[in-house]
């Protein structure tokens, strides 16, 4: 089974970042994954517009997909927009939850916190507490901010608040949880969380500067994503650079 994980895609109304989405869009299609999951900041100007022509690339791959909104996201264009696709409410959080084949959930977390670049755990743990309750499968969790440090010079002021209450919960769940995934940083990279993988994928639009210690590198890296295989329990994630 294949999940395929975009994020970041930062959709302005100009033509670049969705030129980068259809180049990902275009190596997806032939693999066909079991479902893709986007986790965060699909636009940061003309959000509505926006939004309707991602859905429109989305539906026409044919692959179920899950999304989650991100900092600079828009959440009343966005429920506007996907609202009964995921039986969103009129108000509250974006979250989304689903079962990918017979084999593992999805379980996307709104994290967001109006106004503001950080997230926070807090407000969406008793429904991801029901979620993970609510079935055997095992499953994957998807939200924007990254709820670990990532060592990346000044983007850590901007993590997901409340870690410690979120990798509780996932962890008093057991073997429910399968790993934890985001996007955020723009930046491809891998940890571990409440004891599970933890993994963020690279961006659709331009990679963010690496810069560890004090020390930058050129940020040249073009489109990606993560694809994450899982096949007899197992979870393997692979990141792919599309030039």
């Amino acid at each position: 089974m294949i999940i395929a994980q975009l994020s970041d895609i930062h959709a302005s109304g100009l033509s670049e970042p969705f030129r980068r989405l259809d180049k990902v869009l275009g190596w997806l299609r032939p693999l066909q994954p079991d479902a893709i999951i986007i986790s965060g900041d699909l636009a940061e100007h003309a959000h509505e517009q926006c939004y309707a022509e991602i859905r429109e690339r989305l539906e026409d791959t044919g692959i179920p997909f899950f999304l989650v909104p991100g900092n600079v996201d828009d959440p009343a264009a966005l429920r506007r927009v996907f609202a009964e696709r995921f039986n969103w409410p009129a108000d509250g959080k974006l979250n989304c939850s689903g079962v990918v084949g017979d084999q593992m959930r999805v379980i996307g977390l709104d994290v967001t916190v109006p106004g503001a670049h950080h997230g926070d755990a807090q407000p969406v743990l008793g429904w991801l507490e029901n979620e993970l309750a609510s079935s055997s499968l095992p499953s994957l969790i998807f939200q924007h901010q990254h709820p670990f440090m990532c060592g990346i010079d000044g983007k850590d002021r901007n993590l997901c608040h409340n870690q410690e209450a979120l990798s509780l919960v996932i962890g008093k769940a057991g073997g429910a949880a399968l790993a934890l995934t985001c996007g955020h940083v723009h930046r491809p990279m891998f940890s571990r969380f409440a004891g599970l993988p933890a993994t963020m994928a690279p961006s659709v639009t331009r990679a963010n500067t690496l810069r560890l210690d004090g020390k930058d590198t050129l940020a040249v890296d073009p489109p990606g994503l993560l694809l994450h295989h899982y096949a007899e329990t197992r979870l393997v994630s692979h990141v792919v650079m599309v030039s």
